[in-house]
């Protein structure tokens, strides 16, 4: 049985729906024969390194790659940055390294999976819509800005790239049928969000 690691924070770990086996990663799994390692904790961002590149927030995105490769998995599945753009975390740049990011952060935990994984073994998503997604933050992002970032690191990188903010049908129409709260899906939203990865990865997975 293959064995996939989803890999995130509250959306991973389930938060809205109302039991383990309704959230969208448990969903997928059952759909698709796979062994589920939910490494989703709530409230988390991909970020965790200061200016000195130093791991200070160390259930982070960037800080929990060795709990990823220790668990042996066949394929990673990343749904991450929601929290970033929710907590204002700089979103960074290509042209200027800066540890403490989200873009360099990003990429260095992407890094980090690809010294025991080969690219066709991740799977990267960008983060579904919420209430605020279009409000900007303490500086001034919107959630697009941090899922350009993750969609830049997955083609930059090769891997399977999904986009449930444009592509999974979730929007302002109805996500008062779909949402838990503000932030989080309902039962009914991690069915959809499930159906939509399911889709995807049987086609971009050759499954």
């Amino acid at each position: 049985m293959t064995k996939v690691v989803f890999y995130g924070a509250s959306s991973v770990e389930g938060a809205g729906a109302t039991s383990p086996e309704r959230r969208f990663s448990t969903i997928v799994c059952r759909a698709l024969g796979w062994e589920e390692v939910n490494l989703g904790i709530g409230g988390t961002t991909v970020t965790g390194r200061d200016d000195a590149g130093q791991v200070v927030a160390e259930e982070s995105g960037i800080g929990r790659v060795p709990d990823v490769l220790d668990a042996g998995p066949d394929h990673v599945f990343i749904l991450y940055g929601a929290n970033d753009f929710a907590q204002s975390c700089p979103l960074g740049e290509p042209r200027l390294f800066r540890q403490g990011t989200f873009f360099w952060d990003y990429d260095t935990m992407i890094r980090g999976l690809l010294d025991g994984l080969e690219p066709g073994q991740i799977t990267v998503s960008t983060c579904q819509y919420r209430v605020d997604a279009a409000t900007p933050n303490a500086l001034g992002l919107t959630l697009a800005d941090y899922n350009r970032v993750i969609r830049e690191a997955g083609e930059r990188y090769g891997l399977c790239t999904l986009d449930p903010y444009a592509d999974a049908g979730i929007d302002a129409r109805n996500w008062p049928a779909l949402a838990a709260d503000d932030a989080h899906l309902n039962d009914t939203g991690h069915e959809v969000l499930a159906a939509f990865f399911t889709e995807s990865l049987r086609k971009h997975l050759c499954l």
